[in-house]
Order: C-alpha cells, then sequence, then structure tokens
C-alpha cells in the first residue's frame, strides 16, 4: 500500500507543468521529511508540525489533490484485492493518531489528508519519492532543489553573506562510497580516498539521518566542505582527510568555531581521518554545539 502511495506521488510530480514547481515541492518534502525524523515528536505533534508546515502552493495543492482523488477513488485502482480491502481500514485507522482524533471527517479532506499520507509513508516513503527525482536526474535537479530550500526556509536564509554564497557555490549530492567491513582496512580506504568523495561520502551519514545534505565546490572562502539542514537548524561541517600522524590543531577549530556562532548553526562538525591535538579539544569544549569526530569516532560511524 505504500508503495503504491508513493507511486501516486511520483505520477503527480511528474505531471506538474513547471520544472520550478517540481523543484519547490521536493524542497517542500524534504523539509516534511525532517519534522517525521524528528523522534522527539509524539504522533500528534509530527501531525501538528506537518500542519503548520503546509504551504497550499498551487503546485503543492495540485499533487496532494490528484494523490487524494487516487486514494478516494481506490476501488477503480489496478491493485490486488488484499490491498483494496486493506485501504479503507489502514486511512479509517489514521484519522486517529496517537490515540487522539486529528478531527478529520474522512478521506477526502483537503486538510488533513495530505498530513495523514505523509505521516503514513513515513521518513522511507518521502525519501523514496526524493530519490526518484535526485539520484538518476541531472545535477541541476540536486541544484534546484537546495536553491529552492535556501529561497523557503528562514534557518538557510538568516546566514551571513559568505557562508550563503559558500552554500550555492555548485551543490552536489553527497555519495557513500562501498568500503570494507573489516576496521583495519576500512581505515586504509579512508586515508587512501579522493578528499573530495571523502567529503561527499561524510555528508551521506547526514542524508541517511534523513537530512537534505550537499557538499560545496572543492573551494571556498568559508571554510565549510558540507551542510545539511536538520529539523532544529543548519548543521555545518568540514572534512579534514588527514594522514594519522597529523592531528587536527587548535587554529583550525577556533576558525571553526566562529563560522558556527557568527551563523548561529545549530551544530558544527570537524570530521578527520586523524586525531585532535589537546589543544583543538579544549577550545571545542568552549562552544557546547562543536563536534570533533576523529578516526575512531569514524570508524564507529561506519559500524552503526
Amino acid at each position: 500500500m505504500k508503495d503504491w502511495l508513493i507511486g501516486l506521488f511520483i505520477k503527480a510530480i511528474e505531471n506538474l507543468s513547471s520544472e520550478q514547481d517540481r523543484l519547490d515541492l521536493l524542497a517542500w518534502l524534504a523539509l516534511a521529511r525532517e519534522k517525521l525524523a524528528d523522534d522527539s515528536l509524539s504522533q500528534v505533534d509530527r501531525f501538528k508540525q506537518l500542519y503548520q508546515l503546509m504551504d497550499f502552493k498551487k503546485s503543492i495543492a495540485s499533487v496532494f489533490s490528484s494523490v487524494g482523488d487516487a486514494v478516494e477513488n481506490y476501488k477503480t485502482a489496478d491493485l490486488p484485492w488484499a490491498v483494496k480491502v486493506t485501504i479503507p481500514v489502514t486511512l479509517a485507522a489514521a484519522l486517529v493518531v496517537g490515540g487522539q482524533s486529528v478531527g478529520i471527517a474522512g478521506f477526502g479532506s483537503a486538510i488533513g489528508m495530505p498530513v495523514l499520507l505523509l505521516i503514513f509513508i513515513g521518513v522511507a516513503g518521502i525519501t523514496a519519492i526524493l530519490e526518484a527525482f535526485l539520484s538518476h536526474d541531472s545535477a541541476d535537479s540536486y541544484i534546484g532543489v537546495i536553491m529552492a530550500l535556501i529561497a523557503q526556509d528562514e534557518v538557510l536564509r538568516c546566514a551571513n553573506h559568505a557562508l550563503k554564497t559558500a552554500m550555492q557555490a555548485e551543490p552536489v549530492a553527497p555519495k557513500k562510497q562501498v568500503l570494507s567491513k573489516d576496521a583495519e582496512a576500512l581505515k586504509v580506504e579512508l586515508l587512501a580516498m579522493n578528499p573530495y568523495d571523502f567529503e561527499r561520502h561524510i555528508m551521506a551519514f547526514f542524508q541517511d539521518k534523513g537530512m537534505l545534505a550537499w557538499v560545496t565546490k572543492q573551494s571556498n572562502d568559508a571554510g565549510v566542505d558540507g551542510f545539511a539542514r536538520h529539523t532544529d537548524g543548519l548543521v555545518v561541517v568540514q572534512c579534514k582527510r588527514n594522514a594519522e600522524d597529523n592531528p587536527v590543531g587548535r587554529p583550525v577549530v577556533q576558525q571553526f568555531k566562529g563560522v558556527v556562532e557568527e551563523n548561529s548553526a545549530y551544530l558544527g562538525y570537524i570530521v578527520t581521518t586523524s586525531s585532535f591535538t589537546q589543544g583543538a579539544i579544549e577550545s571545542a569544549a568552549l562552544n557546547e554545539r562543536l563536534r570533533l569526530v576523529n578516526m575512531v569516532e569514524l570508524l564507529v560511524w561506519h559500524s552503526v
């Protein structure tokens, strides 16, 4: 049933006549995915936050109207009989979220139906929709979604000029590399990885957490290699693919700490294949939003 609904969304988005409308909607879905991925929210709170996020632009309204019509007409859909029997039962149960009525009269509610459908397909469902358009399309599509997200989202718009320029500088999708599961072999592969591939690989971990993440062009003045949009704000990441005997020192941490503080970033990560000097660790401890990830912790990331 989830696959059916995901397919309905994909088809409806494909039918949008404007490429910009499509990009705007995909950016909106990325924000909705963040709400669903927030484990601190109850189902009722998720419903409320998704409802508040709901933007009834013509493009978004048309997609949900199309999907809603198909759900209402499920009896004529090309579906197995068992699924058709399940649909009314499942969606009727969805009208009560976390034991509390959400006040929706039925399937066809123009207000509640879009939110309930998103809650039903969940993070994995929205991810599948996004990947349908971003995984095999041209890089322009991913760039377009990032630009649309920056334009829509207050958190990203509030970054200073230098960081906002860096955010928009040739964004590229994260890409996780296929690596060994053996810890020693993995360490060798990480140390040998091309620095830019390393950045894309690291940002894929943030993408796996349900965030829209991206890597910027190979050099920028802001000192940030990757960005991710967390439900609580902007995450900035600096990657240091250093040799094991080349620890990251205090100056690097102090400079990056300034970026985090000046832009009110939610979190800042420095990820390295080496380690951190004692001075770097002491400097980072002065800002609770800064995270240092050394090779030992990075190997743990790969084992989870």
